[in-house]
């Protein structure tokens, strides 16, 4: 896989799970517990009330070389996590997925398999591209 195609920051299991952060919950600064993959700044947003506190990670980019188009953005996604939700699934880490025209959440398991299937999807564009320059496997 050409990873220096993928963007953002790199997440791996050498975060902690979690960190003690500030945020300003209506107009008072309270400690809150953080994941590690959360770059949010909870500070930095005035007038927040408990139901607005959320979670988001950095977008991860998917780019291809398009005939024609200038910008190569294909697909991005990030994590998320809406502590006071009215969609459980929500309430727990999620994954967006935004092909940018509309963005979708996955949960973590749906997200995996989709990774998996991204795999097998790029073997497949292997095959193919590989088909068409006649080389054999």
């Amino acid at each position: 896989m050409a990873t220096q195609q993928l963007t953002g920051t790199p997440l791996g299991a050498a975060y902690p799970a979690t960190r003690l952060v500030p945020a300003v919950v209506s107009g008072a600064e309270v400690q809150i517990e953080c994941p590690s993959w959360c770059t949010v700044d909870h500070t930095g947003k005035t007038g927040m009330w408990l139901e607005d506190l959320s979670h988001e990670s950095d977008f991860i980019d998917l780019e291809a070389t398009v005939v024609g188009k200038p910008d190569g953005l294909q697909l991005f996604a990030r994590l998320g996590q809406d502590l006071v939700s009215s969609k459980a699934y929500r309430r727990q880490p999620f994954l967006v997925l935004d092909g940018g025209d509309d963005a979708d959440d996955l949960t973590l398991d749906a997200a995996d398999e989709f990774a998996d299937n991204l795999v097998a999807f790029a073997a497949q564009i292997r095959e193919l591209t590989r088909a068409a320059r006649g080389v054999s496997q």
